[in-house]
């Protein structure tokens, strides 16, 4: 009896896919330390500061809203193609803006392939990764966020020193290039293939992603069976089967951004300098040891995903994460900014983003890309997509309005009652999907069980 050795290139492709994740990070996280010198280039009113800064969250909401329907029709692989050319030449087109118009133009653009990029890459990933790899594998699109954050943090402290900004926005271009000639040699989904009723290709793909052996068969009959009882129209979204799972994802997409996540990532430099870190190049130097524990704790997270489940996570770190903005709170309380508060007001951040990256950075990705029905899985997680976008832009907008209104301590206690609150919404209605096959979980919705339960 022969046997068959099974392939491992589906870490290969969950690798070269994961770029994008890096290309996302880097471009957000660059502008919180270029906008200080934008800002001085360009005399930026506090309205044009933070038109420069959410302009690309504007592009990801309309990036995501604009290309769920796009995914399902032209497949994921050629739309991460697509996404590596416009993170190209918008970051070409930012490092040479002479007018704030342009700016912002590019920024838009910028914009608009993170809002594609950040959910096809993580649902490209689900798509190809065996069930009990599924965590893991679909969270390295997290990972390399928090990746391309640290590296923003880096180059923007390299360049810093010169007042480079334009260099800081344009080094965007090179990882873009990696991931354009990476995604020419990966295969598409198979199960997109099944989807567009090319059997013998989604065969091929199944065989070199998982290997020759009889599971393969079996898989492509359960891909096929689950296609044959969905309904394709948008609307379906909002049918009474499929409403549990847009519950749980846009849940978890508000969740993630109104507990303040990225007035951290892009405001560090500018919330460091409130507690007297000694100037601009000193702030942005001070955000780097975020950008590291956010990486360093992705990666702890990313085997415990799979191992001890979904809601266990998100609940311990939503604890951990009220914990740092209760402290951050605390301490911008106090209108002395001692050298004791100062070592508290960076370590509190760095407790909350670590129990982010554990948490809610990656498993909201992860369920977003699990949840819905193949046929539905563009659209749901385009707007699930949408929706945290949305909610990012306004958590972001509103934090330098809410700290002038109620102060920085006031500001960390409204996202601290944002995060007691989704403790409840985990606790009662997030699923365990561990180690359940998407097509399970599809099967459950159709038979009806509730938002808690469709993972079981």
């Amino acid at each position: 009896m022969i046997e068959h050795k099974k392939s491992h290139f589906f870490i290969v492709i969950s690798l070269v896919a994961a770029l994008a994740g890096i290309l996302f990070g880097y471009d957000t996280g660059v502008i919180s330390g270029a906008i200080l010198f934008i800002n001085d280039q360009f005399h930026l009113s506090a309205e044009m500061n933070g038109l420069v800064v959410s302009a690309v969250l504007l592009g990801a909401i309309i990036g995501s809203l604009l290309s769920g329907r796009v995914t399902d029709h032209f497949g994921r692989r050629n739309l991460l193609i697509t996404v590596a050319i416009i993170f190209a030449l918008a970051s070409i087109i930012t490092a040479f803006a002479e007018t704030i118009f342009t700016l912002v133009l590019g920024r838009i653009v910028v914009g608009i392939a993170i809002g594609i990029a950040s959910y096809t890459a993580p649902l490209y990933i689900s798509e190809i990764a065996p069930a009990k790899h599924r965590g893991a594998l679909v969270s390295l699109n997290q990972l390399a966020i928090s990746v391309g954050i640290l590296l923003s943090y880096i180059v923007d402290y390299f360049f810093a020193q010169h007042s480079a900004w334009r260099w800081m926005l344009g080094v965007g271009a090179v990882p873009a290039v990696f991931l354009f000639v990476g995604m020419l040699l990966l295969p598409d989904s198979p199960r997109w293939m099944v989807s567009k009723d090319r059997m013998e290709h989604a065969l091929l793909i199944l065989r070199r992603i998982r290997g020759e052996h009889i599971e393969v068969e079996a898989e492509l009959q359960s891909i096929k069976d689950s296609l044959s009882v969905q309904k394709t129209h948008w609307s379906a979204l909002f049918s009474k089967n499929i409403r549990p799972a847009l519950m749980v994802a846009a849940g978890l997409a508000i969740v993630q951004q109104f507990v303040g996540i990225n007035t951290i990532l892009y405001y560090a430099p500018t919330i460091l300098t409130i507690t007297n870190y000694q100037g601009v190049t000193g702030a942005i130097l001070s955000a780097i040891p975020i950008g590291i524990v956010f990486v360093v704790f992705t990666i702890i997270g990313l085997p415990l995903i799979d191992k001890w489940g979904r809601r266990p996570l998100l609940l311990l770190g939503l604890v951990g994460m009220g914990v740092g903005l209760a402290l951050l709170a605390w301490v911008f309380s106090h209108p002395d900014r001692t050298l004791f508060l100062q070592g508290l007001s960076l370590f509190s951040m760095l407790l909350y983003i670590a129990c982010f990256a554990f948490s809610l950075g990656p498993i909201m990705w992860l369920m977003i890309a699990e949840l819905f029905p193949l046929s539905m899985r563009g659209w749901g997680s385009s707007l699930a997509t949408s929706i945290n976008w949305a909610s990012n832009m306004l958590v972001t907008f509103t934090f330098l309005m809410l700290v002038k209104h109620l102060g920085t301590s006031g500001t960390f206690s409204v996202y601290l009652g944002f995060t007691i609150l989704s403790i409840v919404f985990v606790y009662f209605c997030v699923p365990e999907t561990k180690n359940v096959t998407l097509e399970q979980i599809e099967a459950n919705l159709y038979a009806g069980k509730s938002a808690r339960h469709i993972g079981a």
